[in-house]
């Protein structure tokens, strides 16, 4: 067993060190598949767990049978980084750490477009399915 000195730790270290455990728990103790009423206990645990780091939502109390799996309503109060939608268990534990389809992708910056030719004074780009697009 390791021994950890929490009186040393720093705000934020024991904060991260709490968000750790949590996850570890419920992933040792959710595991496999479940029954409704240990999903919805997990649930719990899980809104827990996304209180403590902070995590809001307007609605996850919703669920519903869909390919083949219990899934959860998310609606999420903070929409620039996270995607309402309906989730399975695991993916909502994704989103506990900071992974998975909960969180909304971030754009491509470095995405290089095609340059733009003029052609009689109007600048065109050509598509790649051939069309032209004038701007």
């Amino acid at each position: 067993m390791t021994q950890i000195d929490i009186e040393g730790m720093s705000v934020s270290e024991l904060e991260r060190l709490r968000d750790a455990v949590n996850q570890r728990l419920l992933e040792m103790r959710y595991s496999n598949r479940h029954t409704l009423p240990e999903l919805l206990r997990m649930l719990d645990d899980l809104k827990g767990a996304l209180d403590d780091q902070g995590k809001e939502w307007r609605s996850l109390e919703r669920w519903q049978w869909m390919d083949g799996q219990i899934r959860f309503w998310l609606n999420p109060t903070d929409q620039v980084r996270y995607q309402s939608g309906w989730y399975t268990i695991d993916e909502l534990m994704l989103w506990a750490r900071n992974r998975g389809p909960v969180l909304v992708p971030e754009e491509e910056e470095d995405i290089e477009e095609e340059p733009w030719t003029e052609v009689d004074g109007v600048r065109i780009r050509w598509l790649p399915d051939g069309t032209m697009e004038q701007m």
